[in-house]
């Protein structure tokens, strides 16, 4: 069984308990997520590389690398120091400008995305640590001098994980993202409504 139908069976298993525990113990959630999209000086470079191949004399690009994103969801406690939670997730924008001479022109390249995420959450004394799975879906827009042109570029689910300090309503972590062979990390801060 692989690692991925494990936290499915795991988190349907789990999300089947809640019953009459949870219907006290529910809340909604959302916050901001500053991104860093690990985009290295090498990836750059490649890009470049390839643009100089298509007949273009230089090509110098540039990316602060971050982005800012959120979320938006609701979690249930299953049982104490445990919470299975389902939210919506905004991956911000990454940004990369380059510049290209012979002929001179100036290239926008913007990735940006979206998904969703289910996760199973253990918190205690203010610590929390989650696992899960997040299904996402990437956009690529890139604008130039006669105008822009936008294409999806992949989708896919992956595993996650997150680890930061819980204090009761508000939360600040570090979350980890996989994306096929790569991955996006983020600081957050997010703030919860109990019900």
């Amino acid at each position: 069984m692989t690692i991925k139908k494990l936290l499915i069976f795991t988190f349907i298993l789990l999300s089947t308990q809640v019953k009459v525990y949870a219907a006290e113990k529910s809340y909604w959630f959302g916050g901001a997520k500053l991104f860093n999209y690990g985009l290295e000086s090498s990836d750059l470079q490649s890009y470049n590389a390839s643009l100089i191949a298509l007949g273009f004399d230089s090509s110098t690009s540039s990316t602060d690398n971050t982005g800012i994103g959120f979320t938006i969801g609701y979690g249930t406690e299953i049982t104490p120091n445990f919470s299975v939670e389902g939210s919506y997730v905004n991956y911000g924008t990454l940004k990369v400008t380059t510049n290209l001479t012979g002929p001179t022109e100036n290239l926008t390249t913007e990735i940006s995305g979206d998904g969703f995420a289910g996760a199973i959450k253990y918190y205690e004394e203010g610590f929390y640590v989650k696992v899960g799975l997040h299904s996402w879906d990437f956009t690529g827009t890139l604008t130039t001098s006669l105008g822009s042109s936008t294409e999806a570029l992949d989708s896919g689910t992956d595993p996650f994980f997150a680890v930061g300090f819980d204090f009761d309503q508000l939360e600040l972590g570090f979350e980890n993202y996989q994306i096929d062979d790569s991955d996006i990390s983020a600081l957050t801060i997010r703030y919860a409504i109990k019900f």
